[in-house]
Parts: structure tokens; sequence; C-alpha cells
């Protein structure tokens, strides 16, 4: 599959941060239809849970399969503390994310693998939770599932839609935050060393079995949290929610918005969760046009629309150096 650098200025990066930001918060005031923040929200929690995929898949070159288990764990667990226990929903909050956490240090033996076999390892993971979900009836509601989960809520204040729609996008950006700094750092610079060659890195002195462990329990943590927002989002869940289709969903977005890149996550699951739902007009088709769009933006590289973005601001840059120095235009994209 053809690859295009993704390059961006800090100067675009922090105005695309900007309007990203503003359009998001903005968005509810202009648009007040439930349906409409309903939606919105669902693509905040999904970009959470993609944020997740894209720091084990795009920075340390694991490919897991995994990622619908730690999303049920933490969507279950805060749903049954909230509604059987009565726990406030901040603690159940942080006990979802701690409980998908802990449950992936039973993988740790097999971050020793790579490529498909890890995939097939971690898938078998996400069968075994999904099983567990549907026949626990005394604990999960079975098939049957999980209602009457309560809306979230902060002290004696109730979130209503729109507060539940603030809450997720003030977690995503904490997310997207605190992961571009982790990415930055050494940790994660010994992560990207390991994608790059792990016979290198471990010659290297890193202990690579630790450090996916390390990205594989932080990984768990974010889409545990994802999954407690959806619960209280949905205020119901149904086994069938967090099958492995949702660990290739959420592959998808990281895929589809360009795999290495934080913001291409973020993208990535906006497209996958909206496309479907505002091609709904065209009924029967809809399914058939989203596909074709999803292999159309395959067609865009490992890049994907952030490499497509990029690609578009260099030939615009190069343009308009072009238009002021009267110069022929030089430089070009790796392919």
């Amino acid at each position: 599959m053809a690859t295009r650098r993704v390059d961006f200025s800090a100067t675009e990066i922090l105005v695309g941060r900007a309007v990203a930001l503003a359009i998001l918060i903005a968005a509810p005031l202009v648009n007040g239809q439930l349906y409409f923040i309903h939606v919105m929200a669902l693509a905040m929690i999904a970009a959470i849970s993609a944020l997740g995929m894209q720091l084990l898949l795009g920075f340390s070159g694991q490919l897991s399969m995994g990622q619908a288990a730690f999303f049920g764990i933490g969507a279950y667990t805060s749903g049954i503390l909230t509604k059987n226990f009565g726990v406030p929903f901040l603690v159940a909050f942080v006990i979802s994310g701690l409980a998908a956490a802990i449950s992936s240090l039973t993988l740790a033996p097999i971050t020793r693998l790579r490529g498909v076999y890890l995939a097939i390892a971690t898938l078998g993971f996400t069968i075994i939770v999904s099983l567990v979900l549907r026949n626990e009836e005394w604990l999960t509601g079975g098939s049957f599932g999980l209602m009457a989960i309560p809306r979230p809520s902060v002290g004696p204040l109730v979130l209503s839609e729109k507060g539940i729609y603030f809450l997720c996008l003030l977690v995503l950006v904490f997310v997207y935050v605190a992961f571009n700094r982790l990415v930055d750092s050494r940790f994660g610079r010994a992560l990207q060393a390991i994608m790059l060659d792990e016979v290198a890195a471990r010659s290297s002195g890193i202990n690579v079995t630790l450090y996916k462990s390390k990205c594989f329990v932080i990984a768990a943590l974010v889409t545990g949290f994802a999954g407690c927002l959806f619960a209280h989002h949905s205020r119901y869940l149904n086994p069938d929610d967090f099958s492995f289709w949702k660990s290739i969903e959420i592959l998808i977005m990281v895929a589809v918005g360009g795999i290495g890149s934080m913001a291409g996550a973020i993208i990535g699951a906006f497209v996958v969760v909206l496309l479907p739902e505002y091609l709904r007009a065209v009924e029967e088709w809809r399914l058939v046009i989203f596909g074709a769009l999803l292999i159309l933006f395959m067609g865009l590289g490992q890049s994907g629309i952030v490499g497509l973005i990029s690609l578009t601001l260099f030939r615009a840059r190069a343009a308009l150096r072009k238009r002021a120095h009267g110069l022929p235009r030089s430089g070009s994209v790796s392919p």
C-alpha cells in the first residue's frame, strides 16, 4: 500500500487544533437538535477508543483485536456499579478504566507475539469477554442487556444530553493532549523504536515486552473510559455492542484517519460514525456508498485522510511559492 509523508508546520497544527476545538464547542450551540448532539457524542466516544488503538498500532506496531473487550469491560463495570450499587459516576468512571487496564494484564504474556498472531490472540480474548457478558445473566443481564443505566452526574448535578456532550469533549481533549505528550516522551520514542525494528530496540537495551505491556495497559485504560461514557450516554448495554466487529470498527477508524496520527484517529472516528448516519437518506444504498467510500479512503495509503490533507497543503504551499517567486515548483511528496 502506498504511503505519503505527513508533514505539517507548527502553525498549521496549532490552527487546525484551534479550529477543530472551536467547531466541537460551537456545534451543540448552533444545532441544538438532540439527535445531532447524540450522534456527535457517540463520535467523540468512538474517537477516544480510536486513540487507544492508534497508540497500539500507530506507535508500537501492535495489531490488537481486543479493544472491544476493554470497551465492554469499562461499559459494564460502570453500568453495574452505578445502577446496582449506587456508586457515584465519577468514582465509577475511574474504576471502569482501571478494570479494563487490569484485565489487559492477562494479555501481557502474548505481547511477545507480532502481527497476525497477536491479532488472533487478542481476538480470542474479545470472544471470551463477549461470551461472559452474554451468559452471566445474574450480573450483566445476558442477552436482554443492562437497562436503565443512570445518567452521569457530578455531585447533585445530573447531566443533560448537552452536558454529556461536553463531558465527552472534555475527556477527548484530555486524552488527545496526554497521548501527544506521551508519544513525544522517552516512553513514546521507545515504542516507535520497537515498531521500526524490535530486534534493534532490544539490542539497544529497551525491555520490549515491558514497554509493549505498558502500552497495552494505557490503551485499555483509555478504552475503558470510553466504554463508561458509552454506557451512561446510551443508558442501555447489549453484548452485541462489544463483539469482535467493534474491534474491527475501531481499527477501520484508525486506518481511515491515518495510521501514526492522533488527529487522524479522531478524524477517522468521526467519519466512520457520522457517515452512515447521514447517509440514511439514501436508504438501501447507504451501506453500499459507505463501503465504496471506505475503499476510496484505503486507497489514500497508510496516511489516510490526514495524509491527503498534508498532500493538499504541500501542493498549496508549493503553488504559492511558485507564484510569489516566479520559480518552477520544486520538491515532491515521497511515495
